[in-house]
């Protein structure tokens, strides 16, 4: 995503929103991990797409069974949200949460 200032522009690649919302992620109580694919496979688990300006992101993450998981999904939205809205400028329109395992 590019953006013009006054003194030049901003590019800010995908990859990097990629690495704030999974660090967002990672600091939420019960998140284990959130998941990328290797290289090989065509498809990443955390994906980052700009529509109409605004940032929407997909997770697949791997939850702690022992906590509540609605709470959790829904803290992760909000830290994600917050986080890349804080550390970029972008607004963020959109969290998707997909739990791809609940491990004991």
């Amino acid at each position: 995503m590019a953006r013009a200032f006054k003194y030049g522009s901003v590019k800010i690649a995908n990859e990097t929103i990629e690495a704030i919302a999974k660090q967002a992620c990672n600091e939420i109580n019960g998140v284990i991990e959130s998941k990328t694919k290797s290289n090989k496979e065509a498809k990443k688990d955390t994906k980052v797409s700009i529509v109409n300006g605004f940032v929407i992101i997909d997770l697949n993450l791997v939850i702690s069974a022992d906590v509540n998981v609605r709470k959790t999904i829904k803290n992760v939205q909000e830290n994600v949200k917050r986080q890349v809205e804080t550390m970029t400028g972008l607004s963020v329109k959109r969290v998707n949460v997909e739990v791809n395992s609940l491990v004991i």
